[in-house]
């Protein structure tokens, strides 16, 4: 079974419900040969990284110790890479010369989801917002993904049951 790799994100006022339901569809998930990448804040990414057992997740962090994680698991990108995701970052951010340069460091590693390298995209990018909305840092994580034809799956608009339904779909497509 080949390993497929899935974006968790969201914003960390999501429900408590959905963030259960995060863990437990992420625990599925590494059950089912899929491996989580996310990005270590608070709410939906450590909802997902809570599911997902060690070895079968990738925690990318803007900086060395963010939100205290650390461990085998945890990557902070390159100098040269985090200068690429940047790039990628400010052309999909609406006001990308207001921000300061860590909330900057932290859209550039939503942009992780494309890979270390920018050609390696995740399979499926699992998440919430408000309504189903590109909002925040989530909304950064959705436009990137629409913006390479990533299928977003958003628990802001979606079931449980639909999401996971749509991923055993794309599991059955790579067979």
């Amino acid at each position: 079974m080949a390993t497929l790799t899935y974006a968790g994100i969201g914003a960390r006022a999501t429900p408590p419900q959905t963030l259960a339901d995060m863990t437990t569809m992420a625990g599925w998930l590494a059950r089912t040969g899929w491996h989580l990448a996310t990005g270590g804040a608070h709410g939906a990414d450590t909802a997902f990284a809570g599911g997902a057992p060690a070895g079968r997740r990738t925690i990318w962090l803007p900086w060395h110790g963010y939100n205290g994680h650390r461990g085998p698991d945890c990557r902070v990108l390159s100098p040269a890479a985090m200068s690429e995701c940047m790039d990628v970052a400010d052309g999909l951010h609406p006001a990308w010369d207001r921000c300061l340069p860590a909330v900057r460091k932290l859209h550039a590693r939503n942009v992780a989801i494309l890979g270390v390298t920018l050609g390696q995209p995740v399979d499926a990018c699992i998440c919430w917002s408000v309504r189903g909305e590109a909002v925040g840092g989530t909304g950064m994580g959705i436009r990137i993904a629409k913006a390479h034809g990533i299928p977003v799956l958003n628990l802001g608009s979606m079931t449980p049951r639909a999401v996971c339904e749509r991923l055993a779909a794309i599991r059955r497509a790579t067979r």
